[in-house]
């Protein structure tokens, strides 16, 4: 199995422990400071989400993940030169610090990313989101751009098949989400600048992403779930 494959979940998820232990993750996150009770055996990464997050966080860790699409209004909001003012605090918690993920695409000029990395912040990865229709070459050369753009290291903190234009109600089909994911993650385990990966998850029922998720409403692994799982 993947040894870069990861699992990400929300805090609030009743099952948790059991969801995250079913898709044989290597690490796993929340979004937030604090590892799951029960999960003491897999490597738990930090997430600094916001502004609010900073001092919410004690101690060091061997690895910290920067803020969460920081560009987007309803995540954590804020402008590239905060995000710079609150920097040296986050360096300060973690060995090895992951960047801000951001929402838009960290290659187009002028980004958000962009204005940030070029102040040249203690950035040891760059963390990267991706929802978009299932085509994995364009999927694997937006990763290799971003690199070539960064040169740095690159965690795919969240990523899933995206209906977004809603012509297809529910997401594309599952077979082509099932093709999607064996071919990315086949391309990010081969490429040795990936280290970390892991899928987003929504409901089933998700308008937009139901058939990316990986579990069913009581819990079980979906049939994409097992695909995954056995990534």
């Amino acid at each position: 199995m993947s040894s870069k494959k990861g699992c990400v979940l929300g805090t609030s998820d009743h099952q948790i422990v059991s969801k995250i232990q079913s898709v044989n993750p290597k690490w796993y996150y929340t979004w937030d400071v604090s590892p799951v009770p029960g999960l003491e055996s897999l490597p738990f990464v930090p997430m600094v989400w916001g502004s609010k997050s900073v001092s919410k966080l004690a101690g060091s860790h061997p690895v910290v993940l920067g803020f969460n699409e920081p560009d987007g209004s309803a995540q954590s909001n804020m402008t590239p030169s905060l995000a710079l003012t609150l920097w040296s605090e986050v360096t300060n918690l973690g060995t090895k610090i992951g960047s801000p993920a951001t929402a838009g695409n960290p290659t187009t000029p002028g980004s958000w990313l962009e204005q940030f990395m070029d102040a040249f912040p203690q950035v040891d990865f760059v963390c990267v989101h991706w929802y978009a229709p299932p085509n994995s070459a364009s999927f694997l050369k937006e990763i290799d751009a971003i690199h070539a753009k960064y040169n740095k290291p690159i965690w795919v903190t969240e990523f899933a098949v995206a209906d977004w234009s809603g012509k297809f109600p529910g997401g594309f089909s599952v077979s082509l989400v099932e093709t999607f994911m064996k071919e990315a993650c086949a391309g990010l385990d081969a490429r040795p600048f990936v280290e970390r990966y892991t899928w987003k998850t929504r409901t089933t029922e998700d308008a937009n992403m139901g058939t990316s998720a990986l579990f069913n409403d009581d819990g079980s692994l979906t049939a994409l779930g097992q695909v995954y799982a056995a990534i």
